[in-house]
């Protein structure tokens, strides 16, 4: 069985080139992602183990928990047993039942209060010992983590703890293959992967207690290890949920993803040139700026 499907993918690497960008696209149907996708994230053994292992790292005991986009309570119900009072935020009415059936199904209705709403438009009725929220993308460039973030930290404790709290954004120089004028699209098999033509640099961190800056304006000297032309830059996030506690990315989450520069350039290996990055944060990355200038 496992060589079938196996047989069945070879036979549809190219067309499934971009099924993940599909699979991951805002749905304005949906209020958020197509179906698929919450079956895509529930499933992804990795992104919740770094998301359990924090939990377990804390003492949720008797806290209070704010938690936004809680989708199909994925997270949520690793952490929901131990508090003593949970805010539970979603902007998909779509999945309403779905949520308030598995509230009922282990009796925690007492200390559940689920918001429909927009998570950067909420008021909580009171301080909130963790906030809990993994509404991300690559660069956080369409999802907005860090505006949520932003607008929920004014609801922490003095010593509440958000997770994720530190977001780390990394680049490398890279050509890839783009069609039907995508700009964009994570990488789903590794032989989609781009030619890599220097080694990863830190683009910026987003430390999310603290960040105000929505517009990101970066520079970034980038030293080519092979000659060649550079078309995109190849593009990883490394997420700090809790100290030790990291998530690089699945699939499911923050994959990696390579996106066109607005043109070509030349490179040669060992002559630096400098990345130019402009976009916003919980926009869109189709809408972002990348482009290469020689030093």
């Amino acid at each position: 069985m496992s060589f079938q499907l196996l047989s069945k993918i070879v036979d549809q690497y190219d067309e499934l080139k971009y099924a993940l960008l599909d699979a991951q696209t805002f749905s304005e149907a949906h209020y958020g992602f197509p179906p698929i996708y919450y079956k895509i994230m529930e499933t992804d053994a990795v992104r919740v183990a770094a998301f359990t292992k924090a939990f377990q790292q804390y003492d949720f005991t008797n806290k209070v928990v704010c938690e936004a986009g809680v989708g199909t309570l994925a997270l949520t119900q690793h952490f929901l047993p131990q508090v003593k009072k949970a805010y539970l935020i979603e902007n998909n009415p779509n999945l309403r039942e779905v949520i308030q059936q598995k509230i009922k199904e282990h009796n925690w209705s007492d200390k559940v209060e689920v918001v429909f709403g927009d998570a950067m438009k909420i008021e909580l009725p009171e301080k909130v010992d963790y906030i809990v929220g993994e509404l991300m993308s690559i660069f956080c460039a369409n999802e907005f983590q860090v505006q949520i973030f932003k607008h929920l930290r004014q609801f922490l404790k003095p010593d509440g703890k958000l997770l994720p709290e530190r977001i780390v954004n990394i680049g490398q120089l890279a050509n890839a293959h783009f069609e039907n004028n995508h700009h964009h699209y994570p990488l789903n098999f590794t032989r989609h992967l781009p030619e890599r033509l220097s080694l990863q640099a830190e683009i910026n961190t987003i430390d999310l207690y603290t960040e105000q800056t929505l517009q990101i304006q970066k520079k970034t000297t980038f030293t080519p290890i092979m000659s060649g032309v550079v078309n995109a830059i190849f593009m990883h996030s490394f997420v700090q949920v809790a100290k030790a506690c990291n998530f690089t990315g699945t699939d499911s989450l923050m994959p990696p993803t390579v996106c066109k520069l607005a043109v070509p350039v030349k490179v040669e290996q060992g002559k630096p040139v400098e990345l130019h990055c402009n976009y916003t944060y919980g926009t869109s990355l189709d809408n972002a700026s990348f482009w290469l200038e020689h030093l």
